[in-house]
């Protein structure tokens, strides 16, 4: 009997599984292929939509006639039920979710497609390359080396005494990857650390920047927070609320060969 019953019980668990499968394909909108969650509305032939879809079609996507100001509450009921597998499941995610969190997990789910953040920095190259977030370094290292820079406790650079220097790369740290940009024009040194990871983590590191003389007896040091890459405005790498230093305070600290030296140390906030 025993036999018979597990046999009997995985029978049902495939049927269920089968009807779960019909029933998510139920749910996908005709438009745009997500998923549908409450509220679902539907056309004099019975179709359904989504409602990120529904304000944009003036008729419906699968027969052509008009949307009913009616929702399909049987359809809803069913979606409050089920659990959702996330968009990006072909590319290695296996998490499934209620209807009220599965979208937000979508928004920083890891294996979303990433494109390169050379790309996307615009430093003056092109490169196609996308992939999920826990390649990008392993890409970056392969592909842009010449980019890419050891961090261990802090990181020194040594400006030239050129009056427009202009320095960037990108440092991992903390199992993250980060990218520095340093530039001197008109007389203000602008520095900023961006953070290339995944919105969760956001805003969790600070970068400081210190500017000290060869005594150390004197120097200015000022922290900030890291923002997300995807932050950068139009205008270019650094944006509005950028670390700036005036003239004044940083040309005084040049060593004898005439570079400055500037320590650049990232920190967890919490730490």
């Amino acid at each position: 009997m025993r036999a018979h019953d597990n046999l009997g019980t995985s029978n049902m668990q495939s049927e269920l599984s089968v009807i779960g499968k019909s029933v998510l394909i139920e749910l996908q909108c005709p438009s745009c292929k997500q998923y549908m969650v409450p509220p679902i509305n539907f056309c004099l032939g019975g179709h359904n939509i989504c409602n990120n879809c529904r304000p944009t079609a003036s008729t419906c996507p699968t027969c052509k006639q008009w949307f009913l100001e009616t929702r399909n509450v049987s359809l809803e009921n069913l979606s409050l039920q089920m659990k959702f597998p996330c968009r990006y499941s072909k590319y290695g995610c296996k998490n499934t979710f209620p209807y009220n969190v599965f979208r937000e997990h979508e928004a920083i789910c890891g294996y979303s497609p990433q494109t390169c953040p050379v790309d996307y920095l615009r430093l003056k190259m092109i490169c196609t390359w996308t992939g999920t977030a826990k390649d990008i370094q392993t890409h970056l290292q392969a592909a842009h080396r010449e980019l890419c820079e050891d961090y261990n406790a802090q990181h020194l650079l040594l400006l030239p005494s050129s009056s427009a220097a202009y320095s960037y790369n990108f440092l991992f740290a903390y199992n993250e990857i980060f990218f520095y940009c340093l530039h001197i024009s008109r007389g203000i040194m602008y520095v900023v650390l961006h953070y290339v990871g995944p919105s969760k983590n956001d805003l969790k590191y600070q970068y400081k920047v210190m500017v000290i003389n060869n005594e150390n007896t004197e120097g200015v040091v000022v922290t900030q927070l890291a923002r997300r890459f995807t932050e950068i405005e139009d205008d270019g790498l650094f944006p509005k609320n950028c670390l700036k230093l005036h003239h004044d305070l940083t040309e005084r600290f040049r060593n004898e060969k005439g570079e400055l030296p500037i320590l650049l140390k990232i920190l967890r906030v919490d730490d």
